[in-house]
């Protein structure tokens, strides 16, 4: 596996990420971005379930980029509430597509607040092929222009993350066009420490489906 650091700009700011891409030839590959959590509770693109995704995907067959939101490490700019985030997402979605080893589809996946701010805002859903959300918060699925599209979507979360409510999660899903595919992880909370290896492979199996 090969990784690069990478800057870009969208909305008059610098953004900081890394790329991580297969060391096998037979690409190009398919490209995922990768949304982390909370900046204000330490989230970053070196937060743990972040890492995992985007070292994992690369491993089966994807160029990924996690960057950090603005605020956050090198990333210009402050803190946005969710509301300006989409903006650097929109910018790293378009520096994934023009990486000289990506083709064909773009994923995108979140995680808690990054996962929230893919379900607030509709411009994303444009630019993606497929989303995968990672313990997204209740709040933000019932409210999203998400449910009028028929965008392919994931939804995993575990059975112990009161942020995600799995309880009525599954009703919520059912009011979506296009229902979304959902797995709930059994003695997983919000912060999945230990059970990264449980949820790369759900979410490297939906991609390998709707990208590939």
């Amino acid at each position: 596996m090969r990784q690069s650091a990478v800057s870009f700009q969208t909305a008059g700011l610098s953004f900081e990420g890394v790329i991580a891409q297969p060391d096998a030839t037979g690409g190009p590959w398919p490209g995922v971005v990768i949304c982390h959590p909370h900046p204000l509770h330490g989230g970053s693109m070196h937060n743990n379930v972040v890492l995992a995704l985007a070292l994992g995907l690369a491993e089966e067959g994807f160029v990924t980029l996690r960057f950090n939101f603005r605020g956050v490490g090198d990333s210009q700019g402050e803190h946005g509430q969710g509301e300006t985030e989409y903006q650097e997402a929109l910018g790293a979605l378009d520096l994934i597509k023009a990486w000289p080893d990506t083709r064909g589809k773009t994923g995108l996946v979140g995680y808690s607040f990054g996962s929230g701010v893919i379900l607030r805002h509709d411009a994303l859903h444009k630019e993606a092929d497929a989303v995968a959300l990672v313990s997204p918060a209740l709040r933000y699925v019932s409210g999203s222009p998400l449910k009028t599209r028929k965008l392919p979507a994931l939804v995993v979360a575990g059975d112990r993350d009161r942020m995600v409510e799995p309880d009525r999660l599954a009703d919520e899903l059912k009011t979506f066009d296009r229902e979304p595919e959902s797995r709930i992880f059994e003695g997983v909370d919000h912060f999945w420490y230990g059970h990264e290896g449980r949820l790369v492979p759900e979410v490297a199996r939906f991609f390998v489906e709707q990208l590939k």
